[in-house]
């Protein structure tokens, strides 16, 4: 499934200049020197966001592609971040964001990539970022591209002939987002006539954004556009 955070990662790669070889910020100097940042603290600054998918209730941990660099802007490759799946949804939504910081000239505000610190360890022969996540259990893992894959599996529309959207309740109302108001309330209608009289299947919107929050997303089905809509939060 391709999105916008694929796109928006690919044009960072296509425009960054490369950072230079050994940078300690960069994932391919982690990746080249593995005896010397393997089980260790780092840290890189997040140039970009890959397309994520979705996490399965039971998967064991979240996986996150990142583009890499230091705090020039410069590339420093590619690499998957591992991490709790309860902390997926507000990775995704932080890192997605630059974070804006003054301008000495006095002219608005400057906006760089935010940072992000872990441990560097190699997975299966991958290399990967591990974030909240302990060293030793992190071995018993499946190679991360491989988990990466199965989250991109889970978001494809698992009918034949359907179409399956993110509905983001982060962006709810926001100005020139397709997550209006209106739409949301035909959502929640949609979802409402499924349940029928059954009370036990309603849901309120609060409990809808709360379990988006929580990494838990709810699928509703557009039967009359063919369209399986998810809600998340990012």
């Amino acid at each position: 499934m391709n999105g916008p955070l694929l796109l928006v990662a690919a044009a960072l790669a296509a425009l960054t200049p490369n950072a230079r070889k050994g940078d300690p910020f960069a994932a391919d100097t982690w990746r080249a020197t593995p005896a010397q940042f393997e089980g260790k603290p780092v840290k890189t600054a997040v140039l970009g966001l890959e397309e994520p998918g979705l996490v399965a209730s039971d998967a064991p941990v979240a996986a996150v592609r990142i583009l890499s660099g230091n705090e020039k802007d410069e590339a420093g490759g590619a690499i998957i971040v591992l991490l709790p799946p309860a902390k997926f949804q507000a990775f995704v939504a932080n890192f997605s964001a630059r974070q804006l910081g003054s301008n000495r000239g006095g002219f608005g505000a400057l906006s760089k990539a935010k940072v992000v610190a872990g441990t560097f360890v190699t997975v299966n022969g991958e290399g990967a970022l591990l974030y909240e996540l302990d060293a030793k259990a992190a071995k018993e893992l499946a190679k991360p591209s491989e988990l990466l894959a199965a989250q991109l599996r889970t978001a494809d529309p698992t009918r034949p002939g359907w179409t399956r959207k993110e509905f983001n309740l982060a962006k709810l109302g926001a100005l020139g987002a397709p997550e209006t108001t209106r739409e949301w309330e035909r959502l929640q209608a949609l979802l409402l006539a499924k349940a029928g009289k059954d009370k036990s299947q309603r849901r309120k919107a609060s409990e809808l954004i709360a379990a988006a929050k929580a990494g838990e997303p709810t699928r509703i089905d557009d039967e009359a556009a063919k369209v399986e809509w998810v809600l998340v939060w990012r």
